[in-house]
Parts: C-alpha cells; structure tokens; sequence
C-alpha cells in the first residue's frame, strides 16, 4: 500500500462520513432481521401441523399462521431496508439470505 495521493485515487473510491453511518445502519438491520427470520423459521419448523381435529389442532395451525406471517413481514421489512440504500445509490451483492 502507498501513500501517494495519485496512487491512492487510482485504487480507491471515495465516500462521505453520512455513507458509512448509512452502511453501517443496514448491516446491523440487516443482520437482526436476517437472525430474527432464522429462529422464526425455527419455531415454525419445530411446530409441525396437527392432524386435524387433534386437541389443539386450530391453535397450533393460529400460531402457525402467526410464525408465517412474522416470517412475511421480517422479510419485507428486510426487502425495504435494501431497496432503501439502493435509492441511495450503494448495491450490496451477497447478502445473506
């Protein structure tokens, strides 16, 4: 590595402070949600459906349903958090899923 300004430049980009803040942001929003989808997913894996008309057969498919819709909306919020830094012109390849 180098110190000369023009070697530097050639190699390099250039981003503000408020960049790096934002970056920063959305990698540890993007990581708890990711983790929160994570044991979410677990919680419904472990949660298999009931035979229908099993005691509790309804409650288990409500919290379910609950577990599927948590998944839908942590991975929208997610969606949302990535379309937001794209708007400010950052494309972040290899996200996790």
């Amino acid at each position: 590595m180098t110190d000369d300004p023009k070697q530097i430049t050639n190699q390099s980009i250039t981003i503000d402070y408020q960049t790096i803040r934002d970056l920063a942001f959305f990698q540890e929003q993007y990581d708890r949600l990711t983790e929160e989808i994570q044991q979410v997913r677990v919680q419904l894996e472990s949660s298999p459906p009931l035979e229908p008309g099993s005691p509790r057969a309804q409650q288990r498919e409500e919290w379910r349903s609950w577990l599927q819709l948590q998944i839908k909306s942590k991975q929208n919020t997610r969606d949302n958090l990535v379309k937001g830094i794209r708007l400010k012109g950052v494309v972040v390849e290899n996200l996790p899923a």
